[in-house]
């Protein structure tokens, strides 16, 4: 076989340093299978992993926007949660803080074996999986790997079938992207045998549960991103009725062909519909302007990226005809893709390139959005004191993790599709590894001044750490907001010196064309 590609002749995925370093003793040892009903994660530290993952977040989004196609996935049975990949380690957190189930964890061997992440991967029993990036290029051989990741699918497999949730990725790796690429087949035969072991032990039958994740942009420091829960899928009876059996005993069985392809299939179609299934970025923007511009014409203002993403999405379909099937990628159904080739999307390409150029998106096409917010511009001004207090505690309690993450994005070698992760991973390790220190150090410090009694220190130590810590939260959460409100005001100001450009009227002269040709369509 050649090498760097996988037995299709996709190219695989880049190793990182960590990744390509499989450390087999290491794996085999920290490897804990358990096909039984109990948690995985270590008694007591679910809740701080929760937590520490709500800091992480809150540093690196800016918005998160959650949308119910179906129930809430918190209601019934098992759940598989399944996502494309385009955002690194973004991609779970946004879906596991939401989902408040016990969870099995199954991903790459270094979150298992790594020197710090690993400590934590191991208290929340995470389940490694070596895949064939690993394989294929020779850091483990076939044997260990399969014996590993049946271990693994069937751990995954039997806490699903006793009503807890898992996440897993099937495209594989994190990438760059606008639409799927090749789906595996692992979590629809995980989420198979969970079905079969339920029905065998006679408990609700888990679901696979398709998950939106659309980024403004996935690769930059507080974006937005909606995540949408979809119709769970629901999970057919294998024709082997002894399948449940086999499994029980502890023997990985392997689900027939034809039905895991045909769940694969309409796992494949779900997120295909989820995602901008465009050939390039820019025509996901051209529908996303078109979107704005269908909605001025009946009077409406889209303010929210969720309101931005659905109607680009309703136009999509709409010039598609179709909401049903994948049709750009690796996965495509080899059909035209009318949505491409609409006498709309290609104008509207070349105006949405134009505002890109300009610094700006598609939310520039209101006619309002080069109108001074006077309204924004007041209350940033107010909340200045507030903002001025607030700011030292939150550059103290996070100022050393943040840099941190910010200096390895800005200069780690590795595929920017990474680079919020590693945004994120510094505040939510720095949460128990910097900032109890600095803290800590704190409230010593304003001891020894001599701002209180040296006899109570016992009792003023922790009440100091606490109250510390309250007002950082606080404060940051203040940091956070006037943070939104300047990028909005930075926008507006921006939006408003291009209005005032030679090249705007042409562009408002694109608007108005595609608005017209939008009308005609109604």
């Amino acid at each position: 076989m050649e090498e760097g590609v996988d037995h299709r002749g996709d190219e695989l995925p880049p190793l990182t340093k960590r990744s390509s370093n499989v450390n087999l003793e290491r794996i085999l040892k920290y490897h804990k299978p358990d096909f039984s009903d109990t948690h995985l994660t270590t008694a007591g530290f679910w809740p701080i992993i929760r937590q520490m993952m709500q800091y992480g977040h809150d540093h690196v989004m800016s918005k998160t926007w959650y949308h119910y196609h179906g129930e809430d996935p918190n209601d019934g049975p098992g759940v598989l949660a399944v996502a494309w990949h385009t955002a690194g380690l973004i991609d779970p957190l946004v879906i596991v803080l939401k989902i408040n189930k016990p969870f099995v964890f199954a991903g790459r061997q270094d979150v298992l074996t790594g020197p710090i992440i690993g400590w934590w991967g191991r208290r929340m029993g995470v389940q490694p999986l070596l895949r064939q990036a690993e394989r294929l290029r020779g850091f483990v051989d076939d044997e260990v790997a399969t014996r590993v990741n049946t271990a693994s699918m069937l751990t995954v497999a039997s806490k699903l079938a006793h009503g807890q949730a898992s996440i897993l990725l099937p495209e594989g790796h994190s990438h760059s992207e606008s639409h799927l690429i090749r789906l595996r087949t692992g979590p629809v035969r995980s989420a198979l045998n969970a079905a079969a072991l339920a029905r065998e032990i006679g408990n609700d039958i888990p679901v696979i549960l398709p998950v939106g994740l659309t980024f403004r942009d996935p690769h930059a420091w507080f974006s937005e991103v909606l995540v949408e829960f979809a119709e769970p899928i629901h999970l057919p009876e294998l024709p082997d009725k002894n399948h449940g059996a086999k499994l029980l005993a502890g023997e990985w069985v392997e689900p027939d062909k034809e039905t895991t392809i045909s769940v694969r299939n309409e796992m494949r179609d779900r997120l295909g519909y989820l995602t901008p299934d465009a050939p390039d970025i820019e025509t996901w923007r051209a529908w996303l302007l078109l979107g704005h511009l269908d909605a001025g014409l009946a009077g409406e203002r889209l303010t929210t990226w969720q309101q931005e993403v659905l109607h680009g999405r309703e136009i999509r379909d709409q010039m598609r005809g179709s909401k049903n099937k994948v049709w750009h990628g690796p996965e495509a159904c080899g059909e035209e893709d009318l949505a491409v080739t609409s006498k709309l999307t290609e104008p509207a390409r070349k105006a949405a390139k134009t505002l890109h150029e300009m610094g700006l998106d598609a939310r520039a096409a209101h006619p309002t959005s080069a109108e001074i917010n006077w309204k924004n511009i007041a209350l940033a001004l107010i909340l200045i004191p507030l903002i001025a207090l607030a700011l030292p505690f939150s550059i103290v309690g996070n100022g050393i993790q943040s840099l941190i993450g910010f200096l390895l994005a800005k200069f780690n070698g590795e595929a920017v599709d990474k680079r919020t992760t590693f945004h994120m991973m510094s505040n939510l390790l720095g949460t128990v590894f910097i900032r109890p220190l600095i803290h800590f150090g704190t409230a010593l410090v304003l001891l020894r001044m001599g701002y209180f009694p040296e006899y109570s220190a016992y009792i003023m130590v922790p009440t100091l750490f606490l109250f510390l810590w309250f007002i950082t939260d606080v404060s940051s959460f203040a940091c956070r907001a006037f943070l939104r409100i300047t990028i909005d005001i930075r926008r507006n100001f921006h939006t408003y010196s291009s209005s005032r450009t030679k090249g705007w009227d042409s562009l408002k002269t694109e608007f108005d064309n595609l608005s017209e040709m939008l009308g005609a369509l109604k």
